[in-house]
């Protein structure tokens, strides 16, 4: 990686133990929590897979998680049910489905078909009869049958899968408030280099280099004390968090629309001796960022929470060794908020 994470807030939150320096700071101009969840951005080279970057920004208001699947519906009719039932036979059978059973199968259906060829051919009769009358009708042969018998051939509907429908989207907005020259800066920085892996790259007059790739955490800072009055890595400080496990970002996603809104530009002005002209840009920035996955998900994309086994001889659980990470994990989550949770592991 090229330079240090970009972090935004880096304001350590209300903790249990503050330092002295932070005695006059109020719940209105910091965060009164003992934690802070970001949205942790790594930036990839496209061609060599090296990371470039890592920007942390606080988790939005919103996380939505969509899958979008491509399921329709189909008619078979009687023939059509009878010929898919005989290609399931045989092929479930390990038969030949171009031999002699298919042409038995295609003689079945046929077969099956008989009675609502018939009554199409009587519809196309009097749909034309009635045309040569000067009437106009379209009457199929469930109309005529349902006029006729007072029922309806069964249409054999199935649902059929065609895939999942297109990559996933994710659309996330921030406002960048800055409380600080620091933050100023941060902000600055995290914008320009948000815009510059965002566009392509220029190698000569016939090609151009596609922007990088980005993969997506989420990460929970948790403040234990110490001191440090900012965050320069959030990954060093603390606990994964259940979120973790519950939103995943598992594959690649690309930069597809980037907007930075500073519709009611104000300028920010220091107080500071010789410093009251300098312009440190605007009070608010509006961040909107929309990503796209690269990569249809499956079920093996994701690690399910294991269920624990019980002990037939202890009444209580077993726990492998990966499931007693995610216990672990999760205990290690509510101790920061309350009793510890105690597994009933047993050896």
């Amino acid at each position: 990686m090229s330079s240090a994470p970009l972090v935004f807030p880096k304001a350590k939150p209300i903790g249990v133990n503050s330092s002295s320096s932070r005695e006059a700071i109020t719940s209105e101009s910091a965060f009164p929590t003992k934690v802070i969840d970001y949205l942790k951005f790594d930036i990839f080279d496209q061609k060599s897979d090296t990371m470039k970057d890592s920007i942390y920004l606080y988790l939005p208001k919103n996380l939505v998680e969509g899958h979008r699947a491509k399921w329709d519906s189909v008619a078979l009719g009687p023939a059509g049910k009878a010929l898919t039932d005989a290609a399931a036979d045989i092929i479930n059978s390990g038969g030949d489905v171009t031999g002699e059973a298919v042409g038995e199968s295609i003689k079945k259906a046929a077969e099956a078909a008989m009675p609502q060829l018939g009554y199409k051919a009587a519809a196309d009769v009097i749909n034309k009869a009635v045309s040569v009358a000067g009437g106009n009708t379209s009457l199929s042969s469930d109309q005529l049958t349902s006029i006729t018998g007072k029922k309806i051939f069964n249409p054999y509907m199935e649902a059929t899968y065609g895939g999942q429908d297109g990559f996933r989207s994710h659309s996330w907005d921030w406002q960048l408030a800055p409380k600080s020259a620091d933050d100023v800066m941060t902000i600055y920085e995290i914008v320009k280099k948000l815009r510059l892996y965002s566009l392509p790259g220029k190698g000569n007059n016939n090609w151009l280099t596609i922007p990088e790739y980005f993969r997506c955490t989420h990460v929970r800072y948790v403040d234990r004390g110490g001191g440090n009055e900012t965050i320069n890595n959030p990954n060093t400080g603390g606990s994964p968090g259940l979120l973790s496990a519950i939103m995943q970002f598992p594959t690649k996603m690309v930069l597809k629309s980037m907007t930075v809104n500073m519709s009611d530009y104000s300028s920010l002005k220091s107080t500071m001796p010789g410093q009251q002209y300098n312009d440190f840009g605007a009070m608010n920035y509006n961040l909107k960022l929309d990503f796209m996955e690269t990569a249809f998900l499956t079920k093996e994309t994701y690690q399910p929470i294991p269920a624990a086994v019980p002990n037939v001889a202890t009444g209580q659980n077993n726990y492998s060794e990966d499931q007693q990470q995610w216990m672990d994990m999760i205990s290690d989550m509510l101790g920061d908020f309350g009793p510890t949770y105690q597994s009933s592991n047993v050896a």
